[in-house]
């Protein structure tokens, strides 16, 4: 199927034939030809500018893209360490401590991670794995949980403390008392809220953690198979300190 310049170019032509046949039947084919020479090398010098100007705009297309992809597996390589810093720092050692609501110490997070560009992703929509978008979207979102859970946290352990201070005062230095007796001081409602969120933040930790896993091995694959030749991350996490 001729495309449409190639068929516009064709109409012009037969036109212009049929004009020089009507005024000038004996000049006509020298001047049908010289003139075709000159229209073709035009429209040929026209087409081939504008192919190249688009080859050009789909290569930048196309580059920025891959660079999205990139900079989503940049984002989920500083959330998994931070994520590693937290389980290795804070939770793990408590986890199968019954006590560990109790124990567990507040938690702060004092470095800044990079969230999941999602707008810059709408492309994924349309390529052959559309629902890695949601993928990225529900890992994003469990990241956000994490980081309000242990906001919330903090919160709570403070509270269950200055109730601490405030039932036993300075009786409490020094002595020796069960968990049982310090959530008895501050009441159910204080130290069940501790332990509701602390429960929580476990819980949201584990599946962020895979979630995490999950998006970045989708990430890899998409870039391979969507970008052939284009570079992608590896993923490399190490436990910060900063948390």
């Amino acid at each position: 199927m001729p495309s449409r310049s190639v068929v516009l170019f064709g109409a012009s032509i037969a036109f212009l034939t049929g004009v020089l046949l009507r005024l000038d039947p004996q000049n006509a084919p020298h001047l049908l030809i010289e003139f075709s020479g000159i229209a073709l090398s035009t429209f040929v010098g026209a087409y081939a500018a504008f192919r190249l100007q688009t080859k050009r705009e789909e290569l930048e297309i196309r580059s920025k893209r891959a660079a999205s992809l990139r900079t989503a597996q940049f984002a989920l390589v500083a959330q998994a360490n931070s994520l590693q810093s937290l389980l290795t720092e804070h939770l793990d050692p408590l986890r199968t401590d019954p006590d560990r609501d109790v124990k567990l110490k507040a938690i702060a997070n004092f470095l800044e991670t990079p969230a999941i560009d999602l707008a810059s992703l709408g492309f994924l929509l349309e390529s052959t794995d559309p629902d890695l978008l949601n993928v990225l979207l529900d890992c994003q979102n469990k990241w956000n949980t994490v980081n309000g859970l242990t906001t919330q946290q903090f919160s709570e352990r403070r509270r269950f403390l200055e109730k601490l201070v405030e039932v036993r005062g300075s009786k409490a230095v020094g002595q020796q008392v069960t968990r049982d007796e310090l959530r008895a001081d501050v009441g159910p409602e204080i130290s069940g809220a501790l332990l509701s969120v602390t429960d929580s933040l476990y819980s949201t930790v584990d599946h962020a953690v895979a979630a995490n896993e999950e998006s970045f091995k989708r990430l890899a694959e998409q870039i391979a198979k969507q970008f052939p030749g284009e570079r992608a991350l590896t993923k490399t996490v190490v436990a910060n300190t900063g948390r």
